[in-house]
């Protein structure tokens, strides 16, 4: 793990095949949670593998082979979508016989390509480690657009994978929107061709998506556990690949198929222990629904902010950025008060007063820590890694919005929540800092932007902790009188 760390820290092709996992991920969490609802991993794996003869020919053409992924994967799309609709009893025949023409096809044109005969087995079971810095932004900027698309038409794309008759019924326009699903789709192939190839898409398109369903229920909280999911096995099958130097695509789908064989056999015991009392009342009942929604939502942003420490923390440090430093920081400190809050949130509302005064205590102590960091680094100044800043940067910008909006509608129930969403809502005031300081740092090409942002973020923190005591403290004074 030592000289994983190290290439990490040394290595641009480590890091950039690290980053183009995580980007992966985002598209992997967003669509292959509707391919697993809705059923059509054989679909998506049709997609995946007609790609190959669009890749033929443009390599054929002189053309990059990404290029023809692209244009092929929405062209089979429209095919195999029209096909679903229209021709449900040929289906699994017409679907087949793609899926082995367009490899068939792709194959012969590589084949008589004139000049280097390019290595199939990079196409077929890719190659992560030759990533280049530009295939990053290009990842990123697909991403950006599923995530949008995703976001404009969430409603839409639930009552299509749930209920097509009750969309019909409600003036949806189910084929287009079926359609515009499948484009998505294509396009996350694309974006894995280069992680795991062609032949492993539909495993890491399902795999994520498949585990967080054993774990949750609604369709929002299971992208964001299938999007979390799909980094760790990214990344933890580099890690695991490269000190015996095996193949990282099949690494990573083997990491992704023993995790998902553990949370089978887990599920299947936690059915077996469950018992069901009918003992509440029906207010009993919805207090503990609202207790139990809390809950839930504390775990999953202890969850992304747990991860997202450890994210900047690793490329903080690799980018020499006392700004991301000071955000992995921030992150660690509110980890902790969620960790608190999931803690007290059953007892008393005197108890979670005075909890709410020892996580204003917590976050003052952290926001100090990250200002001596801060002040450190103004004393032996280094000019950090702008680009990464900004990667790292926007990735915890989108997972702290995430958490942001899940807590909103609790943030006035109780002082408990509240601290939990002031946590949150300074988390997206700091990545739109580190954003800011990246910009700054590329501009300037000196330490100073990073080292202000750094200070502020302190401030910030210092500033809420200031808030959450006040709070607490008249909450307690409240209770006893």
């Amino acid at each position: 793990m030592s000289s994983f760390l190290e290439a990490v820290s040394t290595q641009p092709f480590m890091q950039n095949a690290i980053v183009g996992g995580i980007l992966a991920s985002v598209a992997c969490g967003a669509v292959g949670s509707y391919v697993v609802v809705k059923r059509i991993g054989y679909l998506a794996g049709g997609i995946a593998h007609a790609v190959l003869g669009g890749m033929g020919i443009a390599y054929y053409l002189g053309r990059s082979p990404i290029e023809g992924a692209l244009v092929s994967a929405l062209v089979f799309a429209f095919i195999l979508g029209w096909v679903s609709l229209r021709m449900k009893q040929q289906e699994d025949t017409i679907i087949g016989a793609l899926w082995a023409g367009g490899m068939a096809v792709g194959i012969l044109f590589i084949s008589q390509t004139p000049g280097y005969n390019v290595d199939l087995m990079s196409f077929l079971f890719g190659n992560i480690l030759m990533i280049a810095s530009e295939d990053l932004y290009w990842i990123a900027g697909l991403d950006v657009f599923i995530l949008l698309i995703v976001f404009l038409f969430y409603k839409q794309f639930i009552s299509v994978s749930f209920d097509e008759e009750f969309a019909r019924l409600r003036g949806i326009p189910v084929e287009r929107f079926y359609l515009l699903f499948l484009s998505l789709v294509a396009l996350t192939v694309v974006i894995l061709i280069q992680i795991v190839g062609l032949i492993l898409v539909i495993a890491l398109l399902t795999l994520p998506a498949a585990i967080a369903g054993l774990y949750v229920r609604s369709l929002s909280l299971m992208m964001l556990l299938a999007t979390l999911f799909g980094m760790v096995f990214t990344t933890g099958g580099l890690a695991l690949s490269y000190q015996p130097d095996l193949p990282p695509g099949p690494t990573i789908i083997l990491l992704a198929g023993a995790f998902y064989l553990l949370s089978l056999i887990l599920n299947l015991v936690k059915k077996k222990n469950i018992t069901v009392t009918d003992c509440c009342s029906g207010l009993e009942k919805e207090l503990h629904k609202v207790q139990d929604d809390k809950r839930n939502i504390l775990v999953w942003v202890l969850i992304i902010n747990g991860a997202m420490f450890f994210i900047e923390g690793i490329y903080g440090w690799y980018a020499q950025s006392s700004a991301l430093m000071a955000d992995a920081l921030d992150m660690l400190g509110d980890a902790a008060i969620f960790g608190f809050s999931l803690y007290v949130i059953r007892l008393g509302a005197i108890w979670q007063s005075r909890a709410g005064y020892i996580k204003g205590v917590i976050m003052a102590l952290f926001s100090i820590s990250v200002l001596a960091g801060a002040v450190y680094r103004s004393f032996n100044p280094v000019i950090p890694e702008a680009t990464t800043m900004g990667i790292i940067g926007f990735m915890a910008l989108a997972a702290n919005l995430v958490c942001a909006i899940m807590l909103l509608g609790f943030r006035d129930s109780d002082i408990n929540m509240r601290s939990a969403w002031l946590c949150s809502r300074n988390d997206v005031l700091a990545n739109v800092g580190v954003l800011l300081a990246a910009a700054g740092v590329a501009w300037t090409q000196s330490s100073w932007p990073d080292l202000i942002v750094g200070v502020s973020i302190s401030a910030l923190i210092l500033k809420s902790a200031i808030e959450v005591l006040k709070d607490a403290k008249l909450e307690m004074v409240k209770h006893q009188s």
